[in-house]
């Protein structure tokens, strides 16, 4: 009865019911200002606790197995120094075993000398007492520093909670009017990435120039020196490259062990200079058919070349990708401020045209040149999806709309549920700012608390119908004054409500902690209390001048 009292009291009193107009207005306004002042922060998915992670290992180009070995020998020394990591896996020129999320960053492609990929695993969940993301961001700053000589390049790859992508961040650089122009802007827009706080393992995945030297045989000289032109081939590759020569059969080895054959290290050349390598091919020789010893200098030319870029090109169109990753954020909030700087920087030179979603177009105002900047990887999933999921919500408040018009006949009050409905969204906002404060790590809005967001227009609908009928049944058949009407239907339901919110409260809460599916738990716990409050209050208020059209 108190309850029937206290709500009959706001509906008689036309202040009072302003008054609960004006609170639902405030609280809903801080609600959607959290986003732009970012006090919650909207991700995909949270970041995947898992028991392995991977480091990615890119030297200059034309840097030989040698200096890949001793970054990745250097890294390996410093990571067993952490006891979580339990063993580690080194593939030098090549990439890990395959798995879906490896197909997609390409490890199958890497078969360069200077490439590398490095397998950690480490202990599992219940035997440490951090988390993998903390780990890694942890060992990043320390790895970097301790083992970036020769300049390489070293990112560090964590499973992804959602669909894999080749980064959290990638700009498709496009246009140009060839390689090295798209290259230079590419650098440009890597630069700015490196300017921001929490981007990191930044690389422009572009081949860069370097000289290499060509071994070009002398048909005549080979001749005339009676050397044969296999002969002559076979020892250069046998002292530069060697090759396997034959196989060894082991009761105890899984498969055959092969007998690999090369001449010893006079083949490596301390200086890269023409005359350095001209230098060893002199302590090359052979003897020809005359039982005369020739030197391998006579018989070869040692030709400088550039080496030819490899070129990446996506819908038939060249393009370089720049790709980064983020540490411990959000992908959307470094990377609009990344845009920022683009158009603030770039505008001196460049005529910046602002295209679909986040992508830009640059213009350079001396040239003409055109370049094309587009997002992909992580970001571009992030933005589709919760996209995807705001037209959904859309589409159901519309579909729930049109459901109560043919229903009640009243546009009013349908339009009244709905946005009883939506304004549950005060209650998920809330929900997620507690679970931030009490959670060590960020607690982000994700793609499935838009879900949990969704899946409660239905239960608020329902709270709202079942007011609003009994209200019209003590009206037509107990001749009950409105006011009093609904103020003893909502007192009289609440107890059923409360029930169905606390029911869905015990059941969500085992999602909450969840790190995949704890955005829904919270959610539906934060938005079925709050929709129990906006049952009880906000809808009464709001129905209470247009009931005289359903009698």
């Amino acid at each position: 009865m108190k309850l029937e009292n206290f709500i009959y009291q706001i509906l008689e009193s036309k202040s009072k019911s302003i008054l609960v107009y004006v609170i639902t207005l405030i609280l809903f306004l801080l609600s959607v200002l959290t986003f732009p002042s970012e006090i919650i922060k909207a991700k995909m998915l949270p970041s995947k606790d898992s028991d392995t992670f991977s480091v990615y290992v890119d030297l200059k180009d034309g840097y030989s197995k040698k200096y890949t070995k001793e970054v990745t020998d250097c890294i390996a020394r410093k990571l067993q120094e952490n006891d979580i990591v339990t063993n580690i896996s080194v593939f030098i020129s090549e990439g890990q075993p395959l798995d879906f999320a490896a197909l997609v960053k390409q490890s199958a492609l890497k078969d360069k000398q200077w490439q590398a990929e490095m397998m950690i695993n480490i202990k599992r969940e219940s035997n440490r007492d951090i988390s993998s993301f903390n780990l890694v961001s942890k060992l990043r700053p320390i790895i970097k520093e301790t083992c970036n000589m020769y300049n390489a390049n070293i990112k560090f790859i964590e499973l992804p909670a959602g669909p894999p992508v080749l980064a959290s961040i990638v700009a498709e650089i496009y246009g140009g009017e060839n390689f090295n122009s798209q290259r230079d802007f590419a650098y440009k827009i890597a630069k700015i990435f490196k300017a921001q706080k929490t981007l990191v393992d930044i690389d422009v995945m572009a081949s860069k120039d370097y000289a290499k030297y060509e071994l070009i045989l002398d048909n005549d000289k080979i001749k005339k020196s009676g050397i044969s032109l296999e002969q002559i081939k076979q020892i250069v590759y046998l002292a530069y490259e060697g090759m396997p020569i034959s196989i060894v059969n082991d009761n105890h080895a899984q498969n055959q062990i092969p007998i690999f054959l090369r001449l010893d290290d006079t083949r490596l050349i301390n200086e890269k200079t023409e005359q350095s390598l001209k230098n060893r091919l002199k302590n090359l020789k052979l003897k020809n058919q005359y039982n005369q010893m020739i030197s391998v200098s006579e018989l070869v030319r040692v030709r400088k070349s550039v080496k030819e870029p490899e070129l990446t090109s996506k819908n038939l169109k060249k393009m370089i990708n720049v790709i980064a990753e983020t540490n411990k954020d959000s992908q959307i909030y470094p990377l609009l401020e990344a845009r920022t700087q683009m158009i603030k920087q770039l505008s001196s030179d460049y005529k910046v045209i602002k295209t679909d979603m986040l992508n830009l177009s640059f213009i350079n105002k001396n040239t003409n040149e055109k370049f094309d900047l587009i997002f992909d990887g992580e970001l571009k999933v992030t933005l589709d999806t919760f996209k995807d999921l705001g037209t959904a919500f859309i589409i159901a408040l519309i579909l729930i709309f049109f459901l109560m018009v043919i229903y009640y006949k009243s546009f009013a009050i349908s339009g009244g549920i709905v946005l009883a409905s939506f304004i549950s969204i005060i209650g998920v906002i809330l929900a997620h700012i507690i679970m931030d404060i009490f959670t060590q790590d960020t607690f982000y809005l994700t793609a499935t608390s838009l879900i949990g967001f969704i899946g409660l227009i239905g239960i608020n609908s329902r709270n709202s119908t079942l007011i609003i009928d009994f209200s019209k049944q003590l009206i037509i058949e107990q001749n009950m004054s409105i006011n009093k009407a609904i103020a003893k239907a909502t007192a009289t339901r609440s107890k059923p409500i409360i029930l169905t919110v606390l029911t869905m409260v015990f059941a969500s809460s085992l999602l909450a902690s969840d790190a995949v599916f704890g955005g829904l738990g919270v959610a539906l716990i934060g938005g079925t209390l709050i929709s129990y409050i906006v049952s009880m209050f906000f809808v009464p208020v709001i129905i209470k001048n247009h009931m005289k059209k359903l009698l």
